[in-house]
């Protein structure tokens, strides 16, 4: 017997009724699938080597404040972005903003690679990763949810996502024992390797939508989201909040506490998020979004609050485990939610609007907290961090009971 449907906002689509519309048995696992996350793969092995960019900041006398800036560039161009990209891929096809993704990736972590002086160019070339970024990650992710039936969204979208996230473990471990081994320049033209890899992926994919033209034209009303999206989209906001302080601030406060490594926190991150999705990729077809989402909001806490108390190498193990699973369980829930809520026409705009809302919550933390870091210690906003999402927690179980 299923549980109960109840834990969900208005609109949520019944897990039972998707259960038995009779597409529960399509399959997912199509070359297309495979093609499109393989491309992730080699995109997001080149973001993910720019988490150890603050230590770069860092060797060439950066501040704290300059790190939070320059990192939070990147999101703040991101916020800006992702809203036109997904209104134009919805109109004009997601294939070539997938390649125009790509493109710009290689070009930014070139520009790193002869970047030898802490100046504009740190601010242009995160820029230019954002706008790359936006265009490349909602394309995709657009068109794997338009190819997945819909009783196996959040499962599809969780498999999906481990193309990224095994990125998150490789890429900054193996890209601190290359940087001791060959320095800076060449471990960012490496990233650049791994973005060029992903436009050759890309190429091979197969757009159904390249040539639809029935979509309106882009205007400033369709980069507004809709309120029926606005659950989710508070939520990826939170998250955003407390993922971002974490990311961003790690490395900097482990070297501040004495831990000259932490590739360890990243594999347990993404060993637990890949576990995760693994195991538990289905509760939300199953069981409703929100029941999975409000679980994961309390982990999120915990694992920003273990960064306070637990700055010790096997701490960094304790508190990557507790956030990878929470991203786990989180990420596919949100988007699945977002998509449930959007019709195909504009599916691209909506998740682009709920990658923004992730990517504010993160840039803001990267201003904010950067300042409140400097002034008060990273504790507190680590502290700050958690109290964010525990409110969120609070507020969503309360409304999902209503």
């Amino acid at each position: 017997m299923s549980p109960p449907d109840v834990g969900r906002l208005p609109h949520q689509p019944s897990p039972d009724r998707q259960r038995n519309d009779g597409s529960s048995n399509e399959a997912i696992y199509t070359s297309r699938f495979f093609i499109a996350s393989l491309s992730n793969f080699f995109f997001f092995s080149s973001v993910n080597a720019f988490s150890l960019l603050p230590l770069y900041i860092k060797a060439l006398g950066g501040t704290e404040s300059q790190i939070g800036g320059i990192m939070g560039t990147y999101s703040l161009t991101a916020i800006l972005a992702q809203p036109l990209a997904g209104a134009l891929a919805d109109r004009f096809g997601r294939k070539r903003f997938l390649l125009l993704g790509s493109a710009l990736g290689i070009l930014a972590a070139i520009g790193f690679a002869f970047s030898s002086r802490l100046d504009f160019r740190f601010f242009l070339l995160r820029l230019v990763q954002g706008v790359g970024f936006s265009a490349f990650y909602i394309s995709n992710l657009t068109i794997v949810a338009d190819m997945v039936p819909e009783s196996r969204r959040g499962e599809a979208v969780g498999l999906f996502g481990i193309s990224g996230l095994i990125t998150i473990a490789l890429s900054p471990a193996l890209g601190e024992q290359f940087i001791q081994v060959a320095g800076f320049p060449p471990f960012f033209l490496a990233a650049a390797a791994a973005a060029a890899a992903a436009l050759f992926v890309s190429l091979a994919l197969h757009d159904p939508h390249s040539a639809d033209k029935a979509s309106a034209e882009p205007s400033l009303s369709s980069l507004i989201p809709s309120m029926r999206i606005m659950p989710p989209i508070v939520i990826s906001f939170v998250f955003g909040v407390a993922s971002g302080t974490v990311f961003v601030f790690l490395p900097t406060h482990a070297m501040q506490v004495g831990l000259s490594r932490i590739g360890a926190f990243y594999m347990a991150y993404s060993t637990a998020a890949i576990g995760i999705r693994l195991t538990c990729g289905r509760l939300s077809d199953r069981w409703g979004r929100l029941r999975v989402i409000l679980p994961a909001l309390l982990l999120t806490a915990l694992g920003s609050l273990g960064l306070v108390w637990l700055a010790t190498p096997v701490g960094l193990l304790v508190v990557g485990a507790l956030t990878g699973m929470a991203h786990g369980l989180l990420f596919p829930a949100l988007s699945a939610y977002v998509i449930d809520l959007s019709g195909s026409e504009e599916r691209a705009q909506a998740l682009g609007a709920f990658s923004t809302a992730i990517l504010l919550g993160s840039g803001l933390a990267s201003f904010v907290f950067g300042v409140m870091a400097e002034r008060l210690g990273y504790p507190s906003i680590f502290l700050a961090a958690a109290g964010i999402a525990i409110v969120a927690f609070v507020v969503f179980q309360r409304l999902g009971r209503h």
